[in-house]
Parts: structure tokens; C-alpha cells; sequence
């Protein structure tokens, strides 16, 4: 039986959207959890420059993950491939993002500032604020995916940070792949019922407090940065 379906991509409108400040206390999501939600931190893997191997998110954002969840089907939870992400990683990410656009032939002609448009529809801009800049930096986005009782991913289609029409989370509702199409219905729905907003152009992303969930739910966004993992673990809840 096929779950509800997923809306189409509306990409957020984040200009002027009010700033309500809440620096609410990050947790270790493993451990906080009792290990019941995974981690397997991507960047870290990949060794990019200051990736951390630690899901840290705000004590909010990890309440509303224990919900999400206990709404998964028995046997089924969470694997987190990203939270909370230090300045010098997204510098890297978008970086490297933006070079291999300027190197691609098909965008031959266009300007600086459409190329930075389109990189920005996958990779935040590593801009220092002193109240908000990626969502990553909040501490109330997080990037994850559904595993099965023998910690197996399920199949969604196309892999974490795939740059491409298949990432967009509704790209399978006029699939006739099932499979795919549910079981990212499910990973929407389960999250959405809990609280958090999507990225449409990102399967895995998922945000609460943050400006992409300010912009959906014309909420005020009330997670400030965090560069430092140093002031992560000073405002550390245990």
C-alpha cells in the first residue's frame, strides 16, 4: 500500500524572515537516543577538512527525531549522515560544488552570479553571520535516511549529496518504482508529522528552527550559528 504523496518542490524564500534568538543546548543525537538512532557521518568518512564523527543537534531537534522515530514501522530507524557542521566543511563542500560547475562545459556563458544561483540549490553559502548563515550551522538541520532491523539502508533511489533531478524528494511520484517512491513517502511523512520541513531538492534534508523551517512555516527562525565545535561543546546538554 502506497502512502501519501509528496508535494512538488517549492524551493524557500528565506529573504526577511524574522530572527527570534533560542541558543538551546546541542546534544550527541547516538547517545542521546540510548543508540537507537545511527550515525554514520559522511563528511567525516570522507575526510574533509574539520568534519567532526558526532551528530550534534539542538535538544529540540533530537526530541522531535525520538518522535519521528517511534512513528517508523517496527524493526526500522534512523541513520543520520549529518547535524551540525563546522564552517570549514561547507566552505569545502560548496567550494568544491562551485568549481566543478564552472568547469562544466554546459554552463559555458553564464555569469558568476548564476552559477552561484545554481550551486546554491544543493549547498548552502559558507556566508559568516552574527545570527544565521547555512542551515547546518543551526543545529537544526539534519540529513538522514531510514534503515531496516539489519541496519541495511533503504533504497531511495540515488545516494546522499547525488547533485541531481533525482535528489528533488517528489522526483519518484511519477515513477512506477514503488519501492523508491515509499519508502521516501515514508521518510517525508514520518519527519513532516514530527515537526521538521524538507529541503525539496534533498531527500535526505530535514529542518526545524532553522530558516528553511522559518520560510515554510512563517515561524521565526530561532536556532543562531554556531562556527566552533569548541562552543558546541560548551553549550553540550548531557
Amino acid at each position: 500500500m502506497l502512502l501519501s504523496s509528496i508535494p512538488a518542490a517549492v524551493m524557500p524564500q528565506t529573504e526577511k524572515k524574522v530572527f527570534s534568538a533560542l541558543n538551546e543546548p546541542f546534544v550527541d543525537i547516538f547517545n542521546f537516543s540510548g543508540e537507537k538512532i545511527l550515525v554514520d557521518m559522511k563528511y567525516y568518512k570522507a575526510k574533509r577538512c574539520g568534519a567532526i564523527n558526532t551528530a550534534f543537534v539542538r535538544l529540540s531537534v533530537a526530541e522531535k527525531l525520538m518522535k519521528a522515530s517511534a512513528l517508523l514501522p517496527n524493526g526500522y530507524s534512523f541513520k543520520i549522515y549529518d547535524a551540525w557542521r563546522p564552517y570549514d566543511v561547507q566552505k569545502d563542500i560548496y567550494d568544491e560544488y562551485f568549481g566543478k560547475l564552472c568547469a562544466d562545459e554546459e554552463n559555458k556563458g553564464k555569469s558568476e552570479d548564476e552559477l552561484h544561483s545554481i550551486a546554491k540549490t544543493f549547498v548552502s553559502f559558507p556566508d559568516r553571520s552574527a545570527q544565521f548563515a547555512y542551515v547546518h550551522s543551526s543545529g537544526g538541520a539534519v540529513d538522514l535516511t531510514i534503515v531496516d532491523d539489519s541496519s541495511k539502508e533503504l533504497d531511495m533511489g540515488c545516494g546522499f549529496d547525488d547533485f541531481s533531478h533525482l535528489a528533488y524528494t517528489h522526483s519518484f511520484e511519477s515513477s512506477d518504482n514503488n519501492i523508491v517512491k515509499n519508502n521516501r513517502r515514508l521518510l517525508y511523512h514520518v519527519m513532516t508529522k514530527s515537526g521538521f520541513t524538507n529541503y525539496p531538492s534533498e531527500w535526505w534534508h530535514y529542518d526545524f528552527g532553522d530558516i528553511f523551517w522559518s520560510a515554510f512555516t512563517e515561524n521565526s527562525k530561532i536556532y543562531p550559528s554556531v562556527y566552533s565545535y569548541n562552543d558546541i561543546l560548551r553549550s553540550k546538554y548531557d
